[in-house]
């Protein structure tokens, strides 16, 4: 092996497959909340680009990291490469990263505010599933293990903190900005299935960003069985009524727990 080559072996350490509620999640759960804690006070513009930025560029580079190492194998003297079509990171769990790294580089406005809703209300539904249904993201190499903690729980972290700073605001109108960016990277995300998919370059691969392409299963629960008993505009109407439920969900705990707070200051 070359040195290139034995960093990227080193990058697959192995680790005894964390358990859901084991150590390694709660670890996470702790940290999460500690962060939260953490964040509770700090507000104004730079603190909102020092978490966007720490978060954002940290899961970028586990990102990278993640792919790489994926597509990466060493079988005794033999490297491979073989790019997996399915890790491709444009999933909702990943568009905070584009979120975050955007929005340090857009000044307070109508575009950041909507992209920022968005992470607040619809991308913190796939932080709380993987905070208390880890089970799916867990696996025996080290590097992901952290990569999949850092992605959920720190997105998670970034929203709550937007809501709690007052960045996005607690209000019908924020939640239908999440709404609309939701709406339009699903977009993107079948036009990319189709386009992706005809293409003829993942030789039997998956390739299902979103998990609503018309050539492939959903593999979330509930949403799979709704893909196999509906027509395909049908399961995509679903798809997005249910997370944007999803999302006004968030917004009336929110509204709650705001409620709640005002009243014991007074």
């Amino acid at each position: 092996m070359n040195f290139i080559e034995k960093i990227l072996y080193l990058l697959q350490t192995k680790m005894t497959e964390p358990m859901a509620f084991g150590w390694f999640h709660i670890m996470w759960i702790c940290f999460t909340i500690l962060l939260i804690v953490f964040l509770k006070n700090k507000k104004g513009e730079k603190n909102l680009k020092r978490v966007l930025g720490i978060y954002g560029i940290t899961a970028l580079i586990l990102e990278i990291l993640k792919q790489v190492t994926w597509s990466f194998n060493y079988d005794g003297n033999v490297v491979t490469w073989d790019y997996q079509w399915y890790a491709f990171p444009f999933q909702l769990c990943t568009t905070p990263i584009i979120i975050s790294i955007t929005c340090l580089f857009l000044k307070d406005g109508k575009l950041r505010d909507m992209l920022l809703s968005y992470m607040s209300y619809i991308t913190i539904l796939g932080g709380i599933s993987t905070i208390f249904m880890p089970d799916s993201c867990l696996v025996s190499d080290i590097l992901i293990n952290i990569h999949t903690m850092w992605l959920h729980c720190g997105s998670f972290v970034v929203s709550i903190y937007l809501l709690m700073s007052g960045k996005v605001k607690i209000d019908i109108k924020h939640l239908l900005y999440a709404i609309l960016i939701f709406t339009i990277f699903a977009f993107i995300a079948d036009i990319m299935n189709i386009l992706v998919y005809n293409s003829g370059i993942l030789n039997g691969e998956t390739f299902n960003m979103f998990y609503i392409s018309p050539y492939f299963e959903s593999s979330l629960p509930v949403f799979d069985k709704i893909q196999l008993a509906t027509p395909y505009s049908i399961y995509l109407v679903i798809y997005v009524a249910l997370l944007s439920l999803g999302g006004f969900i968030i917004y009336l705990v929110s509204k709650l727990i705001s409620l709640i707070a005002k009243r014991m200051q007074l």
